[in-house]
């Protein structure tokens, strides 16, 4: 399989007519490590040529230091806003000491660039507390900046938001709690389904914001009902996420083995569940 760059500009396009201020590129959902480091480069050179006001954040992390080291060091070059990485799926860090020091020498390639630990235990493995990282890379770190935050421990997020009265920007990543992650304070957010579905969290966030807490129940329900579909129809999220995003006219393509493509009878069934839950009311259009 290989690379379609000619729909970045499209993408781009669509998620700044729907009101998304950045793009976190070559992560999970955009199946980073699924390719090799030359095309996370090409991807990352694509979307900074057609970006405009978005700011780009481009994960740099791989199982092998100096390919993390690499990718970071050509995301400076080339002007991201800020680079992100995620610990070693394989031979992982014991904890956060071990991690903290991982983390520096990627951190180091962009000096001058905000550096997010990319905290996914679901998908990583590396599976330990938040809070007690952030001192350890906040030391360790100049640019440290934060933590992308995917992960269910409501509890750890808090602490990592209050820690040095909000020294740390702690980007939630949990689509289906992002209620509960902005009661815990958290003042920005990342995730797969706001690919499509960005107005409808919009008006979440507004209505949290206006105190309307039955209105934003009623929207955090409907993604939670959303992605539920999308899992059960396409087996797993990352695969329904192509289909949506063709559906909107924006294609991404397949994903890449192991992930398995909905097959189209398949596609057509999650349209039409979609359809029933009044999805494409609040989805992503682009002109």
């Amino acid at each position: 399989m290989s690379l379609n760059l000619d729909v970045v500009p499209l993408y781009a396009r669509l998620l700044r007519e729907n009101g998304v201020g950045a793009a976190f590129i070559c992560g999970t959902t955009g199946e980073g490590l699924s390719m090799t480091s030359r095309e996370r480069m090409q991807v990352a050179e694509a979307w900074m040529k057609c970006a405009g006001d978005l700011r780009v954040i481009v994960h740099t992390g791989h199982n092998c230091l100096e390919e993390a080291r690499d990718l970071t060091r050509h995301a400076a070059q080339i002007g991201a806003a800020a680079v992100s990485a995620m610990g070693p799926c394989f031979f992982r860090p014991r904890d956060q000491d071990e991690l903290a020091d991982w983390c520096a020498p990627i951190a180091a390639e962009a000096p001058g660039l905000p550096f997010y630990y990319y905290h996914i235990p679901s998908m990583t493995g590396v599976a330990m507390k938040m809070a007690p990282l952030l001192g350890l890379a906040g030391a360790r770190i100049p640019s440290f900046a934060g933590i992308k935050y995917t992960h269910e421990d409501l509890d750890d997020y808090e602490e990592c938001v209050n820690h040095e009265n909000g020294r740390f920007d702690i980007l939630f990543g949990r689509d289906e709690l992002l209620m509960e992650g902005w009661a815990r304070r958290a003042l920005g957010a990342v995730g797969s389904t706001y690919n499509y579905a960005a107005p409808l969290y919009i008006k979440l966030l507004k209505h949290v914001g206006a105190g309307e807490t039955s209105e934003a129940r009623k929207l955090q329900d409907k993604a939670i009902r959303m992605i539920a579909t999308c899992c059960d129809v396409g087996v797993t999220h990352f695969a329904s996420s192509k289909s949506v995003m063709a559906m909107l006219g924006v294609d991404c393509g397949p994903a890449r083995p192991p992930l398995r493509n909905i097959a189209p009878e398949r596609a057509e069934e999650l349209r039409h569940r979609l359809e029933q839950e009044d999805f494409f009311s609040t989805a992503c259009a682009v002109s």
